[in-house]
């Protein structure tokens, strides 16, 4: 079956292929189009199933209208809420998002960025992997619109927008000693990505200035290994005595920590106060207070559209590095 193309719509009403093109693409008042065809028009072409040539269309204005967004985990909640306010927001700007995931690995980040560029994507937003530099690199080398998220590679001049980590786990570690706690554990990943670099400084500079600084209570995870790694952390944090208070520098971290620990011993919530770096929803279903810091991510979706689209629209170079303020919520009162 053919396409329906402007030029059927235009035989079809007896009017010209200028005049049903201006109403399809919303110009009708522009052109002087009266609003009884502009209604005439539009009909046709929903009875015709006209749908638009979007190749054709990306041709003759020189841009597609797509943005890739590459994210670490869709499975995880942060990253999937994020992914929503940037496709919300994206839409009403008349732009569609080709959500992709790598799971942490760089080598299907390298994928993701050639498939996207083949796709004719406008720009990236780019939640990066450990060791993706090199790709980062090559996009801004190649002038490509390109916004990381959530994370930045310092070395690499690039817009990005994020947390301020450092703060942020500050505030959450002195929450903490602030309910009296004095042997305060940090639960973290094991990479060299600069915002958990940051994050573990700032827990380490409050507990510092509390004098109650003790390198054995930091633990180190691996994102392949969650489950496992984080059993064996809490099992070896549980032969420390006294130990008061447990820092997730992750909502995964927490939500694996929070499992094992209901298996093992649910009065354990009772002897040590918990802290997320990021909000989950089973915050929501045990009975006991898991403070968090909630980071606003319709607030990060948007500067990183807007950034982005500084870049594409305006042929903007000018780097913009952003880092938000995240609040502390309790889950009780």
């Amino acid at each position: 079956m053919a396409r329906v193309s402007i030029k059927d719509i235009a035989i079809a009403l007896g009017v010209s292929n200028a005049t049903v093109s201006l109403v399809i693409n919303g110009k009708e008042k522009e052109g002087r189009v009266g609003h009884e065809m502009a209604e005439k028009i539009r009909a046709k072409a929903k009875e015709l199933n006209y749908e638009p040539n979007n190749l054709a269309r990306s041709l003759r204005i020189g841009r597609s209208e797509t943005i890739g967004l590459i994210v670490a985990d869709i499975s995880n909640i942060f990253f999937a809420t994020l992914a929503f306010h940037i496709q919300e927001y994206a839409e009403k700007l008349g732009y569609t998002i080709i959500i992709t995931n790598t799971n942490e690995d760089t080598s299907k980040m390298e994928k993701m960025i050639q498939t996207l560029q083949s796709r004719q994507v406008d720009g990236f937003i780019i939640v990066p992997t450990e060791n993706g530099e090199e790709y980062i690199s090559k996009l801004v080398k190649s002038k490509i619109p390109v916004v990381l998220l959530d994370r930045c590679f310092p070395a690499i001049e690039t817009s990005h927008v994020m947390i301020d980590n450092y703060q942020t786990s500050w505030l959450a570690t002195k929450h903490l000693i602030a309910l009296g706690c004095k042997k305060i554990a940090l639960l973290t990943y094991q990479n060299k990505l600069h915002h958990m670099i940051e994050r573990k400084r700032g827990y380490a500079e409050a507990v510092q200035k509390a004098s109650i600084f003790d390198p054995e209570l930091i633990k180190e995870v691996s994102y392949e290994n969650i489950t496992e790694d984080t059993t064996n952390a809490i099992n070896e944090l549980l032969q420390i005595k006294d130990l008061d208070g447990i820092f997730f520098s992750t909502d995964s971290i927490c939500v694996a920590g929070i499992k094992y620990m209901q298996q093992l011993d649910r009065k354990l919530f009772k002897k040590i106060n918990l802290m997320s770096f990021d909000k989950n929803e089973i915050f929501d279903f045990v009975n006991y207070d898991v403070p968090y810091m909630m980071q606003p991510l319709p607030e990060m979706g948007r500067k990183a559209i807007d950034i982005l689209m500084n870049q594409i629209i305006n042929k903007s170079n000018k780097t913009e590095k952003i880092e938000l303020q995240a609040s502390l919520h309790t889950c009780l009162v």
